[in-house]
């Protein structure tokens, strides 16, 4: 039994060696930074692919980024928690955020994941044109005056209809709307990825799409005075979504970055992966590479929301724009 005991500072001495081969045999990030970050719904969409991957890979913890991510919908509400100061970052649809900073809200867009409105607008199976739609009810996500809604009118206007000619309802979440399409409740819809692919795989209409005029859709979001704060906690995040962005457009990790999202968002992996192609390989006009939007896009939102007085006719996109911390943020990264 005497040569199985040990002195007290002989144990001592084990427990700071197993300690010292413990931290050299594992690299544990320390948390610099923690920011309460804002989505809108459940990250499952193609264009959240870079937040998805950033998290699942560990890439804000590799930037000392503990997120703390939270869900609030819609748009509106998140940009008016990230105005309040219940968020630090987040991401809401760019015209919401721009129109709350005109009207003094403390918030900028600092990056962005969509270069223009990924939406099409779809409708059921015997609705083959425009004319068709003439005393039709198409679902969108809101009827206030916004970028989108005059997105969509431009759309209908492009197509012979008038505004009047057909109703526009508020329809609810994405799969609500796809819903209620599948159930013939609406005539249309607006769809984005992946339903716009099980729109069209159950042969439902394709009327044409919202991208076709350039206009920034999804976007980072910043509560001015916390990011002024928070200089370094803003570029790391940003630098881990950079990061997260670069991984998914590698198409080496296409079937992991597929999985990720199908898993996250209960769906079916042959559709994300077509709807990963369209956004990295067939469309990439639709996404903003490195999250820096294209200044063609930038104007692009800012004459919308011009034409329906929302913001200065004229107004220069840097008023609303804080593309400074995404510039350092990719300094660092590097190519």
């Amino acid at each position: 039994m005497g040569r199985h005991m040990m002195t007290r500072g002989g144990i001592a001495m084990m427990l700071a060696a197993v300690l010292v081969a413990g931290l050299a045999g594992t690299a544990v990030p320390q948390t610099k930074y923690t920011v309460r970050f804002g989505v809108v719904g459940v990250p499952s969409t193609t264009y959240y692919a870079p937040l998805v991957v950033a998290e699942q890979k560990g890439f804000f913890a590799q930037q000392g980024v503990q997120l703390q991510r939270t869900v609030i919908g819609p748009d509106d509400n998140l940009v008016r928690a990230a105005a309040g100061g219940a968020l630090d970052l987040g991401i809401p649809e760019a015209s919401i955020a721009i129109n709350g900073n005109a009207h003094g809200a403390p918030v900028k867009v600092i990056a962005c994941l969509t270069d223009r409105y990924p939406y099409n607008l779809f409708a059921r199976a015997g609705i083959k044109s425009y004319a068709d739609l003439k005393g039709k009810t198409i679902s969108h996500w809101t009827v206030a005056p916004e970028a989108s809604t005059a997105l969509i009118r431009r759309l209908m206007a492009n197509g012979g209809l008038k505004e009047g000619e057909y109703n526009l309802i508020a329809g609810g979440g994405l799969p609500a709307r796809y819903a209620a399409l599948s159930k013939g409740a609406v005539d249309a819809a607006i769809l984005t990825a992946p339903f716009n692919l099980l729109a069209r795989r159950e042969g439902m209409t394709d009327l044409g799409g919202l991208f076709d005029i350039p206009a920034v859709f999804a976007c980072v979001i910043d509560n001015t005075n916390w990011a002024a704060r928070n200089r370094d906690a803003t570029v790391a995040t940003l630098k881990a979504l950079i990061m997260g962005f670069r991984y998914t457009a590698n198409s080496a990790h296409k079937d992991e970055v597929v999985k990720m999202l199908a898993d996250l968002g209960h769906l079916d992996p042959a559709v994300v992966g077509q709807t990963y192609d369209q956004f990295y390989r067939t469309q990439t006009y639709l996404t903003s590479w490195d999250l820096a939007p294209s200044p063609r896009s930038m104007q692009g939102v800012i004459d919308i929301l011009a034409g329906l007085g929302q913001v200065p006719k004229g107004a220069d996109p840097q008023r609303y724009f804080d593309l400074s911390f995404l510039n350092a943020a990719l300094a660092q990264v590097g190519k």
